[in-house]
């Protein structure tokens, strides 16, 4: 059996990734911040959309014998004062895919991609406390508690990426609040 191979998605990968995330708010909707009724109801052309790779947003699947067997998102703001931020989301791995390496290839992946962004020094997610595979898997993968407090059932992690975030605006809004002329009256 040849091994999973992990790629980005595209958008006509839409009916095989809302069939495997609606499997994964259905085993746990604790982990989605959404509904199986709100997901339910999204268009698959909306689907397909958030399967489009943009400069700010990429979404990978591992795959094993032509079937998506896991997901997981990387996301970050376009806002210049946290642009060095990224979000890792929507991570999971269906149930007979799992003990296998499957999750670290994938959360590898999306941490490479972030490398490649010049912009960016962190990954950042967010964690069930009571999930101890995700926990150990993301702890492996180099994350860390961070600084803010857990909110809910919820664990703050972060990566930090092996370099300092390299500004590339010459003219962000900093810089043009610190030019203002202000003309004398």
């Amino acid at each position: 059996m040849p091994a999973p191979t992990v790629r980005p998605l595209t958008p006509d990968d839409a009916p095989a990734y809302r069939a495997l995330r609606l499997a994964g708010i259905a085993e746990l909707p604790g982990a989605f911040c959404t509904t199986q009724a709100a997901e339910s109801a999204v268009p698959l052309a909306q689907m397909a959309a958030r399967l489009r790779a943009t400069p700010h947003q990429i979404m990978f699947g591992t795959f094993e014998d032509g079937q998506l067997i896991a997901i997981a998102g990387l996301r970050r703001e376009p806002i210049a004062v946290v642009q060095d931020k990224a979000s890792l989301w929507g991570v999971y791995v269906a149930p007979p895919a799992r003990g296998r390496g499957v999750a670290r290839q994938l959360v590898q992946a999306a941490i490479a991609h972030a490398c490649g962004v010049p912009e960016l020094a962190r990954v950042r997610l967010a964690v069930a406390l009571d999930n101890h595979a995700a926990l150990s898997l993301y702890l492996g993968c180099g994350f860390a508690l961070a600084d803010e407090t857990a909110s809910g059932d919820m664990l703050q992690m972060q990566c930090m990426l092996p370099r300092p975030a390299i500004a590339t605006t010459k003219n962000d809004v900093f810089m043009k609040i610190n030019t203002l002329q202000i003309p004398a009256k």
